[in-house]
């Protein structure tokens, strides 16, 4: 099929491991590429890790960044040009916004200046990285009524994460999409083989497993894990602790880890290709987040089988299962290793037929999205 005829959308995503990038690669590689395909819109001019795996699906990664410029005002303005002209010298015409706060509208309307004809923003957060920044919190107040002047269409991975970005009026009227986080289903079936296999390589066999994935941020709450593993170690010393993900604070973390004298019985595994394997190393998977739109990791460790442990500043739209704790982030982190410590030998719940009923198989996800752009372009 020639590229006239060929549908694309430009995707508003980095290309680092991470749950909105791998639903977003995990939707395309399930499209009729020869009908519609992906590029991507970074704003970081650095080698990614799943670039390679675009580009063999036929994308393009084009690069907005503007991280050469030290002055942060001007970097800002420049950032603004250099989407502006990406979108006009490759001519785009359809943009798929995954955003995480309403600060997004400044680059959206740069797109738009750039030639953009239709726009999609999709939510997935549900709160603030810093909570202590009033002055972007009060910006982004005065910036959501501005979204539906530049975007078409609104999705949310979540009702929370859609309440979070978008106005009251859009909300009010119901004029948005909550698109589930699929995932690929028959991959996080519990294989006992495979949990056997990933502990003895992990030198956990006999081992309480604890284990978490997400990104080394302040959102993610690793201080936090780190109390209360501590509280966990000293009542079962055969309890480990395994952080999946990189970031910014995972020096700071480690160094967090070695002062509460538990640095030897953490595993920081970095990231991670086979996360479904993991699940199945695991015996309970714990999420302090400060906020979450509605986490894909969350998700994945359901469909392993998995109890789960959620702060309840997480939607409750995560709870699928029946293997599910929401425990506030005010209490001491005593009470959730005690909570924690009460999911120690829990049988594996068979949760897939139940995750695929809510909607979250990556194949009707797809299919979705498909059907909406085809349908959006002709």
């Amino acid at each position: 099929m020639s590229d006239e005829k060929q549908k694309r959308v430009l995707v508003v995503a980095p290309l680092r491991v991470g749950g909105v990038t791998s639903m977003m690669i995990n939707i395309q590689k399930r499209i009729n590429r020869e009908q519609l395909n992906f590029d991507y819109l970074v704003f970081h001019d650095i080698k990614e890790p799943r670039e390679d795996e675009v580009y063999a699906m036929g994308s393009k990664k084009l690069v907005a960044s503007a991280d050469d410029i030290k002055w942060q005002p001007k970097r800002f303005i420049s950032r603004l040009l250099r989407i502006k002209k990406v979108c006009k010298e490759n001519k785009i015409k359809v943009l798929h916004y995954n955003a995480d706060t309403p600060m997004a509208v400044f680059n959206i309307l740069a797109a738009r200046a750039g030639g953009v004809k239709y726009v999609t923003i999709h939510s997935h957060n549900a709160g603030f990285e810093d909570r202590s920044n009033w002055f972007a919190r009060f910006l982004c107040l005065g910036l959501k009524p501005l979204i539906p002047l530049v975007c078409n269409s609104y999705w949310g991975c979540s009702e929370k994460a859609a309440e979070f970005l978008l106005p009251s009026k859009v909300i009010k009227e119901k004029k948005y999409c909550v698109l589930k986080n699929g995932i690929e289903l028959s991959k996080f079936r519990f294989q006992s083989e495979i949990r056997e296999k990933i502990r003895k390589s992990l030198g956990v066999e006999n081992n309480f497993v604890i284990g978490h994935a997400g990104r080394f941020s302040t959102q993610k709450n690793h201080t936090f894990l780190l109390k209360i593993f501590k509280y966990i170690y000293d009542i079962d010393d055969a309890a480990v602790l395994i952080l999946f993900g990189v970031g910014e604070l995972l020096d700071d973390i480690k160094s967090e880890a070695n002062c509460l004298g538990i640095s030897d019985r953490i595993i920081f595994y970095g990231a991670s290709s086979e996360m479904e394997k993991m699940y199945m190393a695991m015996d309970v998977f714990v999420m302090p987040s400060l906020h979450e739109g509605l986490p894909v990791t969350g998700i994945e460790a359901q469909a392993s089988g998995l109890p789960c442990v959620f702060a309840d500043t997480i939607t409750r739209e995560v709870d699928i299962t029946s293997t599910s704790k929401f425990l506030s982030l005010n209490m001491d982190a005593a009470i959730w290793a005690k909570n924690i410590m009460e999911c120690k030998g829990k049988e594996r719940v068979d949760s897939l037929k139940l995750l695929k009923q809510e909607g979250y198989d990556i194949e009707d996800t797809a299919h979705m999205v498909e059907n909406f752009y085809l349908k959006i372009q002709n």
